[in-house]
């Protein structure tokens, strides 16, 4: 029964000791490898539930955990909140093979615009550092957490600049980097850069309006309603799900710089969660993360 195996490996007083407040608690295995970091408002009820699984598929992941445990550190937060953060930090560094939300911050999108030569350039990527030392001059915006909201709608918009403006040929010997792409434009609107600035970053959906009024004054757009309109529904999509959630978040929460760091997108919304209405002091990395990466 999955209270023997949890008694057995921790002992019967293991959750006699532990203190009914909020914190993280981490899981080794046999090897003293990290697997799983969880949090918990209440650490001693939260670890009772893995003493007391059932053979249940609810509960399968909760027996994996325990099966493959050696190990259980606690450490108490003052906060829930602080717990929430921790958590999220110590899975982006550590990537426990236990935890999957939140433990690929790295690969969350982020869109990119520059203006060039009378070009306007719009790129898409995961590694902005890198593609800034081959490409330089793109001004990013996100980061957005959903790869394929955020890809299907960039797509979209691509094929429907090919209505409206005209594609330069790509240049191959630009390094570009993986899961990176990038679409050259020219006899875009010159005003366009700065609206599309405006609508990654949900201050504005002007640039929707005028992609559609050109759209609607276009013959071959005008041919396959049906496909623009696909294309239309992706990016309204990603306005709604991706763009004005981030922003409003942003808002919420008082938080100014931008585009919004990959690895401090979940934590940012963590601080929206619980209330917080100024974000200065809690996406700073808590003491107790350099205390726990320490040991």
């Amino acid at each position: 029964m999955a209270f023997r195996n949890f008694d057995l490996k921790f002992g019967a007083e293991f959750l006699e000791s532990l203190p009914g407040s909020p914190g993280v608690y981490l899981v080794y295995d046999q090897q003293d490898e990290l697997i799983y970091v969880g949090k918990a408002k209440n650490l001693k009820r939260r670890l009772s539930q893995y003493r007391n699984t059932l053979q249940r598929k609810k509960h399968r992941r909760m027996r994996g955990i325990v099966n493959e445990a050696t190990r259980i550190e606690i450490h108490r937060s003052e906060t829930d909140l602080d717990a929430c953060l921790t958590e999220t930090m110590l899975v982006q560094k550590y990537r426990p093979r236990w935890n999957i939300v939140g433990a690929y911050s790295f690969l969350y999108p982020l869109i990119g615009i520059r203006s060039a030569n009378s070009n306007v350039e719009f790129c898409m990527t995961t590694t902005p550092e890198a593609l800034l030392k081959e490409c330089p001059g793109f001004e990013f915006h996100g980061a957005f957490r959903s790869r394929r909201i955020t890809g299907d709608a960039f797509f979209a918009l691509m094929r429907l600049l090919k209505f409206v403006g005209h594609v330069n040929p790509s240049n191959r010997r630009s390094r570009i980097p993986v899961h990176s792409y990038i679409f050259s434009f020219r006899r875009l609107p010159s005003n366009w850069p700065g609206i599309w600035a405006s609508f990654y970053k949900g201050e504005s959906a002007l640039a929707m309006e005028e992609l559609i009024l050109d759209l609607v004054e276009n013959t071959g757009a005008r041919r396959r309603p049906k496909k623009v309109q696909e294309h239309l529904d992706e990016l309204k999509r990603f306005w709604t799900h991706e763009v004005l959630t981030l922003a409003k978040v942003r808002k919420a929460t008082g938080y100014t710089e931008w585009p919004v760091p990959q690895y401090l997108r979940d934590l940012l919304f963590l601080c929206y969660k619980a209330g917080v209405t100024s974000t200065e002091d809690h996406v700073k990395l808590p003491t107790a993360l350099f205390r726990l990466s320490a040991s």
